[in-house]
This record gives structure tokens, C-alpha cells and sequence, in this order.
């Protein structure tokens, strides 16, 4: 409890106004405590929370750290015993170790994105900038990502404008994002095609990855974005994914200066257009 006390030196009562402003005086005050209270375990809070996303990162940073290792091993000897054995391996063993690659694959790309979104967290991510042609990075994300399509249902498409300007950014960070958006267009993509196209307005590089897949809903397009969130419940079920991809790829666009949007119309595909200024800022 406090206590405001006022006294007058000559006798008699106060009058009605200095009663009532004596009691505005009190009430803001105790206001003003009370704010001061909750600021205090406000400010508690924020320190608890900062503390517990440190030791999830650093978490996450040693598991991931230490599981790659034997996962390198495993894709390494599984790799070598395919091609040294070539031709004489059974064919049902010889797909059985090509679905140990894959899965091995599919491992060590989560793990890396979980990675990533630790060093993201703790602010430990560096970009280096370095000049380079766009087309180069786009050609090379596209030939990676050309095994995944359907069995020649589905074709990629490169609409790049003739003598764009060199590009000063991230080039490793650019490849991983243009990997993951067409990594995910070639996912929900059944027929039809995939186009990544690169063009300069005013003054910036504008990069957009199209699909003619299975589109999102209106409401779906708000969360994205967010760490472990599809755009339905299930999506994961049938697609696979952790919903991480699309977090990194927010994450390291806004680390290079640009912006990230999305278009989408269910049954008609998604249009992801990038944003990013031609020479990364220090």
C-alpha cells in the first residue's frame, strides 16, 4: 500500500476541487506504480525469452553440427559402393541404396536448414558480396532442380533479360533461395510448367519464380512465411517438408536488402517475386 497525505497550515476543511485533485493526483499514481510494475516484469520476461531462443539456436546449432558428420559418411559410402559395384549389384539392392541416397539427401537438407535458421536466430550469419551474372546462378539452380520434375510432365523455363547488370550481393545465398522456391514449385507442380525470370526495375533486380501447380488459398498466403507452416494441414502429409524452407528464404532476402511477395490462385499456381537492390549495402 502508499499513501499521499496533504495538509494545510491554517484550520478548516479543503475545498470540493482540491479533494478532487488530490484524488486525480492518487489515482495517476498508483496508475503510474502499476505501469512501472508491469514494465519491470515486462522487461523479466524479454530476458527470459532472449536467454531461452539463445540455448534453442545453440541447441540446435551443436545437434545439426554433430549429425551431419555421420550423415556426410553414409551418403559418401553409399555413393562409392553404387559406383564401384556398378553393374554388378541386383537391381532390387541397387534401388535400395539409391532410396538410402535420397532419403540421406533429404536428411541433410533439413538438417541444413536447421542450420541456417539457428545462425539466423543468433544473429551469427554473415553475407559476403561478391559480383557475379544472374543468369549464371539461375542456369545453375535450374539444372539442379530439372531431376525433380515429373517425368518430363512438367518443364522449366528461363525468361532472363538480355544484358542485365552484374549483380553485387550473396551468390551462395541467392543459389540456396532460387533453389528452395524451385524446389518447392517442382514439388506441387504435377504438368504443366515452372518459369524463373530476372529483369532490373527501377534500379533493382527483380526475380520472380512462377508454377502452374496447385495454388494456395487467399488466407494460407499470411503464414507462409512463418517457421514450420504450410500453406495447409494436409500439405505436409502428401508433399513432405518441414515448412522451413520458405522462412530461409525470407530470412535471407531481408539479410541481403531485398523483399519477398507472393501471388496465388488455388488451381493455377504461385508466382514468388524477389525484390533486391543491385549492390548489397554494407
Amino acid at each position: 500500500m502508499g499513501a499521499l497525505t496533504v495538509w494545510r497550515k491554517g484550520a478548516g476543511s479543503f475545498s470540493a476541487e482540491v479533494v478532487n485533485l488530490l484524488q486525480t493526483f492518487a489515482t495517476q499514481s498508483a496508475l503510474a506504480i502499476q505501469n512501472a510494475r508491469l514494465f519491470r516484469e515486462i522487461e523479466e520476461k524479454s530476458r527470459q525469452i532472449e536467454a531461452a531462443n539463445r540455448h534453442k539456436s545453440d541447441f540446435l546449432a551443436r545437434v545439426s553440427h554433430d549429425l551431419r558428420t555421420p550423415l556426410n559418411s553414409i551418403i559418401g559410402f553409399t555413393r562409392i559402393v553404387l559406383r564401384r559395384m556398378e553393374g554388378q549389384l541386383p537391381n532390387l539392392q541397387k534401388e535400395n541404396l539409391q532410396k538410402v541416397l535420397i532419403s540421406s539427401d533429404h536428411l541433410l537438407n533439413l538438417i541444413n536448414e536447421l542450420l541456417d535458421l539457428a545462425k539466423i536466430d543468433a544473429g551469427k550469419m554473415e553475407v559476403i558480396a561478391e559480383s557475379f551474372r544472374v543468369e549464371e546462378i539461375i542456369n545453375m539452380a535450374a539444372a539442379t532442380v530439372e531431376p525433380l520434375l515429373k517425368d518430363g510432365h512438367v518443364r522449366i523455363i528461363r525468361d532472363v533479360t538480355p544484358n542485365l547488370p552484374p549483380l553485387k550481393t550473396d551468390r551462395d545465398k541467392l543459389k540456396q533461395i532460387l533453389l528452395n522456391l524451385l524446389s518447392n514449385a517442382a514439388k506441387f507442380t504435377e504438368k504443366g510448367e515452372i518459369k524463373v525470370a530476372a529483369w532490373t526495375e527501377n534500379g533493382s533486380m527483380k526475380l520472380a519464380v512462377s508454377d502452374s501447380g496447385i495454388g494456395m488459398k487467399p488466407e494460407a498466403l499470411e503464414h507462409i512465411f512463418e517457421e514450420y507452416q504450410q500453406a495447409e494441414k494436409t500439405t505436409a502429409s502428401k508433399y513432405g517438408g518441414t515448412g522451413l524452407g520458405l522462412a530461409i528464404v525470407k530470412k535471407f532476402i531481408h539479410l541481403m536488402g531485398g523483399e519477398i511477395v507472393v501471388e496465388s490462385e488455388v488451381g493455377k499456381g504461385s508466382t514468388f517475386t524477389i525484390t533486391m537492390p543491385l549492390e548489397l549495402k554494407a
